[in-house]
């Protein structure tokens, strides 16, 4: 996962209404007040996260002020099939401690920061996954087929339509019951996960070579794998892995990594 952070912001009483052309995960530091989301209101306060689309307005305000840290990632995707994701960090501020960490290292710039900012981007994503699951009901056959999946990301074997058919359900119904409970069907989700696990390879060990990471993210068609990788993340894999994050892209977002002007 590719990402840039902004530093944490000055404390603001209300943020004009705006919108990005990526992703903004946008983390509350400090602060009690309403974010306006498109066109619904939403509370926070300090921890509270934002996953906030591309292109879609959002504005806050906060009687006593606020402070807010961004993360910005064209390639996100997202957990659960909310039209706004929203979570809270725990008690241990886990999801901030990765946030200043990975600011850290942006700022501090070794000679692999970039590689590992997007390191740390991608704990932080596993975070929300893991958070996301906890609000979506108890469904123990899609969490039990949702772990088989997991330990299969690698398998070029692996028969899907066999696993569902062994579950003990219908094809229909389980496909029809695994989408109400993630949002999405049981090959979207397997590929999402396999792409995944192909983009931390592709960030990872360049020496690796498209054909070996589709082998290794459970692709035995490496043109099946570019297509697919590229339906999901909306780039190709060469192009994912030779072209850095482009901040111009990003409308409003400074190169530097400084926070907006307010």
């Amino acid at each position: 996962m590719r990402a840039t952070l902004s530093a944490p912001s000055n404390v603001f009483r209300r943020f004009p209404t705006h919108r990005h052309e990526c992703w903004e995960i946008l983390l509350c530091l400090s602060g009690t007040g309403v974010a306006v989301i498109g066109e619904e209101s939403y509370p926070f306060t300090d921890g509270t996260i934002f996953c906030i689309p591309p292109g879609i307005p959002h504005s806050k305000e906060a009687e006593n002020g606020f402070s807010d840290g961004s993360v910005w990632l064209m390639d996100f995707l997202p957990p659960d099939n909310r039209s706004i994701l929203i979570y809270q960090d725990d008690a241990e501020h886990t999801f901030q401690h990765l946030y200043d960490t990975a600011l850290r290292i942006q700022l501090q710039k070794p000679a692999n920061h970039t590689a590992i900012v997007n390191s740390i981007a991608d704990v932080m994503y596993q975070l929300l996954v893991g958070w996301s699951s906890t609000l979506s009901p108890s469904c123990p056959p899609v969490e039990r087929f949702q772990s088989l999946l997991l330990d299969n990301v690698r398998n070029c074997n692996f028969d899907l339509s066999l696993a569902i058919a062994q579950t003990g359900y219908s094809s229909s119904y389980f496909r029809k019951l695994f989408k109400e409970v993630t949002g999405l069907s049981p090959i979207m989700y397997f590929n999402r996960m396999r792409i995944e696990y192909a983009k931390t390879l592709l960030q990872q060990d360049s020496t690796l070579s498209i054909k070996e990471i589709a082998a290794s993210a459970g692709f035995p068609d490496p043109y099946y794998f570019s297509r697919v990788f590229k339906k999901i993340t909306g780039f190709s894999p060469s192009d994912y892995l030779l072209s850095p994050m482009d901040h111009s892209l990003i409308k409003g977002m400074p190169e530097d990594g400084t926070p907006f002007q307010r």
